[in-house]
């Protein structure tokens, strides 16, 4: 698999590792939605790209094919591919993009069109892109004695949120494996392996519950995840001074999702694992 090109100058906001749908922003830009689902009935869709600084953006909108994945330690990024195989669903040749360069004034907002343009033949399925909107902060003019100098920041800031498209019959499922948990100080780490079946990624959200020996929850959190291919992702959680003893830790998949329309979150059946701890 091709290792993603990372360039220190930039700042990657991985919004779409949580899929929301809430605005993000970088800086002064901000992108909404920053999850966009398309289909046969629907090959249309709409960005909005704001600025809602006081200062000009210069902004560049481009479709590259990357999803969800994890690195040796468990932190999750967005892989990005140039030019991937074929056995990769990539929806980047046929999607368009209008406008691809903008100038965002001061509270400006400019709505992006995406238009998908699939081949008659194409497979059933679900085919992922991801929309990157790269700011950078326009140069301004400083008037001198006699002179105009133009001042910019050498500074860009990238914004990455997904796009999927799906053609015909979707369906996807997830399951867990590898689970280990262990604590350290006031710190709990969970490590979780996934799987993903169908032909669609997994989008639902990880529920994690520390139980003690009388099977009351002392601790619990929640997550939105994403599983594109096999993953095994860190999750670190305080504990909060949990008083020593044996405890077991519950993980539990959903394809519950607040932050995503109901009918664009695919179901599959709950999974469930669990694992023993020592505190302390």
């Amino acid at each position: 698999m091709t290792a993603p090109r990372r360039d220190p100058r930039w700042l990657v906001l991985l919004a779409a590792m949580a899929a929301l749908l809430i605005p993000a922003v970088i800086e002064a830009v901000y992108v909404s939605p920053t999850a966009v689902f398309m289909d046969d009935h629907h090959r249309n869709a709409q960005v909005t790209l704001g600025n809602s600084s006081d200062v000009a953006e210069e902004v560049t909108v481009e479709a590259r094919f990357g999803f969800l994945d994890t690195d040796s330690a468990g932190t999750p990024f967005v892989r990005l591919i140039d030019d991937p195989p074929p056995q990769f669903p990539s929806a980047v040749d046929w999607l368009r993009l209008f406008p691809i360069r903008l100038r965002l004034q001061p509270g400006d907002r400019q709505v992006l069109r995406v238009l998908a343009r699939p081949p008659d033949d194409l497979p059933d399925g679900e085919y992922w892109s991801r929309l990157i909107v790269t700011a950078r902060r326009a140069p301004t003019e400083v008037a001198g004695a006699d002179t105009t100098l133009r001042v910019g920041l050498n500074l860009e800031i990238r914004l990455i949120t997904s796009i999927s498209y799906r053609k015909g019959n979707v369906n996807t499922s997830v399951t867990i494996r590898d689970l280990a948990a262990h604590a350290e100080g006031d710190s709990l780490t969970v490590l979780v392996g996934t799987d993903r079946g169908g032909n669609a990624a997994y989008l639902g959200t990880a529920y994690f519950a520390v139980v003690n020996g009388s099977g009351e929850t002392v601790r619990d959190w929640s997550t939105p995840v994403a599983v594109y291919y096999p993953i095994h992702r860190r999750f670190v959680f305080p504990l909060d001074s949990l008083p020593a003893g044996d405890y077991r830790v519950r993980v539990r998949l959903e394809t519950t999702r607040p932050d995503l329309p109901e009918d664009q979150v695919l179901p599959a059946a709950p999974v469930a694992d669990s694992v023993a701890i020592t505190i302390g």
